[in-house]
């Protein structure tokens, strides 16, 4: 990959900053890549910020199943979940989050549910996710939470 100049085909590979991330994120090719997946970002502080958009269906959700057992090596224990761009939300999906929350919780830390509406939100209340796992309105909330 040593003769491709572009940072998102080269993400993860040595010499990748947080400032490779912030220039990618506003690259046209970097959002029509992730349009409608899943990004993950550092936050604030030790605060890792995983995005997603469009269904959270099964494929994206064994995706986040590699991103929850990747945290884990890396022992990243306060995560917010950005669900602001999900239209649809499979049970899998909703699974995939309390295992996110059991996995933080054990590490001593936290895990968040932010910006989930419409669908997404009366999914979640249906089946009570909210009563165990912590949601914020905003990631705003979100961070104070944590």
């Amino acid at each position: 990959m040593g003769n491709i100049s572009c940072w998102v085909l080269k993400r993860g590979e040595p010499g990748w900053t947080d400032a490779n991330e912030e220039r990618c994120r506003r690259c046209s090719y970097y959002q029509a890549v992730n349009h409608h997946g899943v990004t993950v970002s550092n936050g604030p502080g030790d605060v890792v910020v995983i995005e997603c958009g469009g269904a959270l269906n099964l494929l994206r959700t064994q995706f986040l199943g590699e991103v929850a057992d990747k945290l884990k090596c890396e022992g990243k224990r306060r995560v917010a979940l950005d669900l602001s761009a999900v239209t649809n939300i499979y049970s899998c999906a909703m699974s995939m989050m309390v295992r996110l929350h059991l996995q933080c919780e054990d590490m001593g830390g936290l895990f968040v549910m932010v910006g989930a509406t419409g669908y997404v939100k009366v999914a979640i209340d249906t089946v009570l996710i909210d009563k165990i796992v912590k949601c914020a309105d905003t990631m705003e909330e979100a961070l104070a939470l944590m």
